[in-house]
This record gives C-alpha cells, structure tokens and sequence, in this order.
C-alpha cells in the first residue's frame, strides 16, 4: 500500500497539534486533531492562499456561535439553525472554502455543557483555531507538495502514450482489409492515467506561474484526451469494419480492395506518417525551447486525398461502399484535428522546468 507525503504529513499534524494541547491543557484535544484533518491542503500556496479566509471563518462562526449559545441555548436545532447561518454567510462573503472550518467550530461550540458555557467554548475555540495553525506550519515546513513537476512529468509521458494509441489505431484502420477478426479493447490504463494528470493539474494549478506556460499544459491534456477519446472511437468502428469486410455476404471481390481503394489507403498512410513525425517533434518540443513555426495545415495533402477520395467514389456504389467512405471521411477529419492541435500546441513553446 502507498502512502502518500500528505497522508504522512496529516499523522505528524494530528499528533504535534495533541501534543500542543497537552502541553498547554487545552481540552479536548480530539478538537485540535479534527481540525488539522478538516485544514491540511493538497498545495502550499492553496494553503497559505486560503489562510486568512479560514481564520476569518473560524472567528465569524465563534462569535455566531457564542451569541446564539448565550441567548438560544445549545439544543440541536439551534446548532442546525447555526450550520445554516454559518453557510449561507460564507458564501455570501465569498468564503466557500471555509465551509468545512465554519461548521465545525459550530458544532464543536455550540456542543459545549450549559454549566460554564463561555469558558467551554473558548477553550473549544482555541483547540480548533490550533489545529488550523499546526494545519499551516506544517503543510509548510514538512514535505511541501510538488505537484507542478510531477505533472510536467505525468504530461511528457501521457502525451507521448497517447498519441502513440491514436496512430496505432490509425494503422490498424488502414490494415483492416487484411485482418480477419479485431477486438477494440477500450484503453483503461491510459485513460485512468489521464484523469490522474488531470487530478494533478488540479492540485498544481495554485502553484503554476506565468512562466509555468500553464496554457500548454491545458491544451496538452486536451490533445491527450482527444488522443484517447478519438483513437478508441477509431478502434470501435474499425472492429466493426472488419467484421463486415469478412461477413459471408460482404460483396468484395476475391482481392479484397480496387487499385483506387489501395490509392486511398496509401494516402491516410502518408498522414499517419507526417502526423508521427509531429508526434515526435512535439515530445521533443515540451522539453527543449523552439520558436513557434506558425505552420498551417498542410493543403497540399489534402488536396492530395480529396482528389484520391473522388477518383475511388467514382469506380463504387451501393451502401456497402457509401459506408466505408463514411469511415474513411471519419478518419480523415480525426487526422487533420490531430494535425492542427499538434501544430498548435507546438507552437505554445517548451514547459519552464526550472524548479519544478
């Protein structure tokens, strides 16, 4: 089992923050533990970021608290009455983030015994306001997250995987008149590793920089997506495309495929190849710095395949045909997307390694 630096960092928090209020005989000292759980953030910057916010939370919902305490009593429906009051302040100050914080001190005070009321709440006050404190130095001080590098590395490799699926699913595209059977098997692993990218990005867009080129970053995970999404779609109608090429009733002559077709083939070949050679150039181009090429599709391919496309539409007919050209136009506009994304984000320049 893995244990992450966070789920460290939180068991050194809940025990310094016990100590701390052992030390100073502040009871409970479960309070303290509870509240450096509910203020460890995933990111330093989120936590320094969203410190103020939680110190002011804590002091709204302890003077919300105590006043109702004092002139309604500490009956469960006046803490529910408490909760409710405590969110719906939040969100109107724009304190969201400190929700969590908020109901807790209520619930933590408003707990206290009728008997010594006051001084029950501020010892309570002052355990939770604790465990925030310990929450921060140590989110600080121990272990710092460094999602930003894990993510630049997670992308390189994602990106490189990703497009590596696509193209193979553009080969066995073009190969299906000589496959006899093919099984598309959805792409699990890259597909959990996208959302684990994405999870990251999450975490490190707090700490990214104007010079981090966060905006490659989006697109790159846009492009790996649409790599994964795309290519998958291309395997499901190739699977079915095979299926129908070596069906009994399939209408093909004993060759399998006309000169014309074979033409056609030969072309989404050459694409798949130049999209390779972009593949590379951008995998490349996320590490080393390059200057933006501004390169526009590339119309001389394409005017290549319409007219390779409508020499072949002329020598077929019937829906068997209609269908394959169909899939043949499906594939031809998942490439041209894959070409100008590629071209695009090369175009965005290298990820700043520096630091991360």
């Amino acid at each position: 089992m893995f244990v992450g630096a966070r789920i460290i960092k939180t068991g050194i928090a809940v025990a310094l923050a016990m100590y701390l209020c052992k030390l100073f005989h502040i009871e409970p000292a479960i309070f303290a533990a509870i509240s450096v759980v509910v203020n460890m953030q995933p990111s330093v910057r989120k936590a320094l970021h969203n410190a103020w916010e939680q110190v002011w939370v804590h002091l709204l919902s302890i003077i919300l608290a105590v006043l109702m305490g004092l002139t309604l009593g500490t009956s469960p429906m006046v803490t529910g009455l408490a909760v409710i009051l405590i969110i719906l302040l939040c969100n109107r100050l724009g304190w969201s983030g400190g929700i969590t914080v908020g109901v807790v001190t209520i619930v933590f005070i408003l707990d206290s015994p009728v008997n010594g009321f006051l001084t029950h709440a501020g010892i309570r006050s002052l355990a939770v306001f604790l465990g925030l404190v310990v929450a921060l130095v140590v989110n600080r001080i121990l272990l710092p997250p460094e999602h930003k590098g894990k993510l630049f590395y997670e992308l390189e490799r994602l990106f490189r995987d990703a497009s590596i699926y696509f193209l193979d699913r553009l080969i066995t595209f073009i190969s299906s008149a000589s496959l006899e059977s093919f099984s598309a098997e959805p792409p699990l692993e890259l597909l959990q590793r996208l959302e684990g990218a994405m999870d990251l990005f999450e975490h490190a867009r707090e700490e990214l920089t104007e010079r981090d080129n966060a905006l490659l970053v989006e697109r790159g995970l846009e492009i790996c997506r649409g790599f994964i999404e795309r290519g998958q779609n291309i395997g499901e109608m190739t699977a079915q495309r095979v299926q129908r090429l070596n069906a009994p009733d399939s209408p093909l002559p004993e060759n399998r495929m006309s000169s014309e077709f074979e033409t056609m083939l030969n072309v989404l070949l050459d694409g798949e190849r130049n999209l390779g050679v972009w593949a590379r150039k951008v995998s490349i181009g996320l590490n080393q710095p390059h200057a933006a090429e501004k390169v526009g599709e590339d119309t001389g391919y394409w005017a290549e395949f319409d007219q390779v496309m409508d020499s072949w539409q002329r020598t077929v007919s019937g829906v068997f045909y209609l269908r394959a050209m169909m899939e043949i136009a499906v594939v031809a506009t998942e490439m041209r997307w894959a070409e100008r994304r590629m071209k695009a984000l090369f175009d965005l320049g290298p990820l700043n390694r520096e630091k991360a």
